[in-house]
C-alpha cells in the first residue's frame, strides 16, 4: 500500500466516477425514449368486458393501443366508454407496478455495485491522511534543518 497522496486521491476520484456512471446508466434506462423504440419501453395490458376490450399502455403513461371486439357494437356508448376506462386504468395500474419494480431493480443493482463504497472510501481517506502526515513531517524536518524562520 502506498502513502502517495495522489494515489489515494486518484482512487477516490475513480470511485466517484464509477458512482456517476452507475447513476447515469440508471437515468438513461428510466428515461422515456422519444422515438418510442418498442423493445426499450415498459408496457402493460389491461382488459375489460370479459377481455373484449383491451388497452396497452407504455412507459411514460401513454396509451399505445385499444382493441374493441366488434361483438360489442350493440352496447350503449356509455357502457363502452365505461369498459374502455376500466381497461385503460387496468393497463396504467399494471404499468405503474412494472415501472416501480424496474426502479427497485435499478436501485438494488446500484446498491450492489456501490456496496463497498464506504469501506473503500474510508481506506482511501486513511491512506491519504497518512500520506499528508508524512508530507507534514518532511516539511517540519526539512524546515528545521534549513534554518528557516518558523511562525510563532
Amino acid at each position: 500500500m502506498t502513502n502517495d497522496p495522489f494515489s489515494a486521491a486518484a482512487s477516490l476520484d475513480e470511485l466517484l466516477t464509477r458512482t456517476q456512471q452507475a447513476l447515469s446508466a440508471m437515468r438513461s434506462r428510466a428515461a422515456e425514449h422519444p422515438d418510442g423504440a418498442p423493445g426499450e419501453l415498459l408496457r402493460a395490458e389491461g382488459a375489460a368486458a370479459d377481455g373484449r376490450i383491451r388497452a396497452v399502455a407504455v412507459q411514460g403513461g401513454r396509451l399505445e393501443s385499444v382493441t374493441v371486439d366488434p361483438a360489442l357494437a350493440g352496447e350503449s356508448i356509455e357502457a363502452l366508454c365505461g369498459h374502455l376506462v376500466s381497461a385503460v386504468n387496468a393497463a396504467l395500474t399494471e404499468l405503474d407496478a412494472r415501472v416501480s419494480a424496474s426502479a427497485q431493480a435499478d436501485v438494488d443493482a446500484l446498491a450492489a455495485r456501490l456496496g463497498g463504497m464506504p469501506e473503500q472510501s474510508a481506506r482511501d481517506m486513511e491512506r491519504f491522511g497518512r500520506a499528508m502526515e508524512g508530507v507534514a513531517a518532511r516539511i517540519r524536518r526539512d524546515g528545521a534543518g534549513s534554518g528557516a524562520a518558523r511562525p510563532a
